[in-house]
């Protein structure tokens, strides 16, 4: 199945045998939301690989869940949350092959969270942003490397959830 397949069918937390991470996020009581607003960025991302990651479009392609989330958000936020990236370097992020080492495999929802599985290494750093920006909290994500049997916190100089909650 290609990614895009995996990331609209794979929903039951179905995993490969080895290589994979897992992307856990828990205690958000919007999680339904923050997982749809991220399978639907990637979805986006997917379909208009063509498209510069400078194009105005993508504020349009993506999810309003997360572009107008990005939009709050200022410099001094970026500079002081290293975790968050605006629109334009997220999406060449994803489109750029030597940065991206991860391929969507499955997800699960549970309540007030959810798990992605992803095949490869999720290299968080570059990542993480388009789940973070939607008021989640980094003390609430973690990424968990099964062949290594690891568990990786996230942490910045200041994770913006602690003073300001986007609308």
């Amino acid at each position: 199945m290609t990614e895009q397949g995996n990331i609209q069918y794979n929903t039951k937390g179905e995993k490969p045998l080895k290589g994979y991470q897992i992307v856990r996020v828990r205690n958000v009581v919007h999680a339904k939301e923050v997982l749809d607003n991220f399978k639907n960025a990637v979805l986006a991302i997917l379909q208009n690989k063509n498209l510069s990651d400078e194009d105005p479009k993508w504020e349009k392609l993506l999810p309003q869940g997360i572009v107008s989330k990005l939009k709050q958000l200022n410099d001094d936020d970026y500079k002081y949350d290293e975790l968050l990236y605006r629109v334009h370097s997220s999406v060449d992020n994803f489109l750029d092959k030597d940065i991206r080492r991860w391929e969507w495999y499955s997800s699960l929802e549970v309540e007030k969270g959810f798990d992605i599985i992803v095949k490869g290494k999720f290299n968080a750093w570059q990542f993480i942003s388009f789940i973070h920006c939607q008021n989640v909290p980094l003390e609430d994500i973690r990424i968990i490397d099964v062949d290594k049997n690891k568990i990786y916190e996230l942490k910045t100089f200041k994770d913006y959830t602690t003073y300001k909650i986007l609308k």
